[in-house]
């Protein structure tokens, strides 16, 4: 089952506001987002599923079904500042060769974050990779 555009908006709404909290069934899975103040004065939406969070879900090494709840980011493992001195420095064919041999400057690692900067990114994502999506009954969330 799937959400309706208004139960969408609706959910995204209640995470606009600062401590905002919606709960959800997803694909068998207790999804909470709730809005956080993460540093400074800035607001985040963090996700808990089955009530929770593991810092063994955020490495990318290992696979866990949890994963697919967070937002996946994929960064490169040599900064753009080194790897633009390095072609300078070799020159761009040979740069090109070095890539090739030296897998250290096209390598990327993956992180899963449990934070979101919108509600709208969180519950769009949610929508994208869960089969089954509905809103938790209100006995559920207490």
């Amino acid at each position: 089952m799937k959400l309706t555009k208004e139960q969408k908006q609706e959910l995204i709404d209640k995470l606009a506001r600062p401590w905002g909290r919606v709960s959800l069934l997803c694909d068998g899975h207790k999804v909470e987002l709730v809005v956080k103040l993460c540093k400074g004065m800035r607001y985040r939406v963090v996700t808990y599923v089955d009530g929770r969070w593991e810092s063994k879900w955020v490495s990318g090494k290992e696979e866990h079904p949890e994963q697919k709840f967070l937002n996946k980011q994929v960064r490169p493992a040599c900064p753009k500042k080194d790897k633009a001195a390095m072609e300078k420095a070799v020159g761009k064919r040979y740069f090109k060769k070095m890539c090739v041999e030296d897998r250290y400057w096209t390598a990327t690692f993956t992180l899963y974050d449990i934070t979101w900067a919108s509600g709208r990114s969180a519950i769009n994502h949610l929508c994208k990779v869960c089969d089954s999506i509905q809103i938790a009954p209100e006995e559920a969330t207490a």
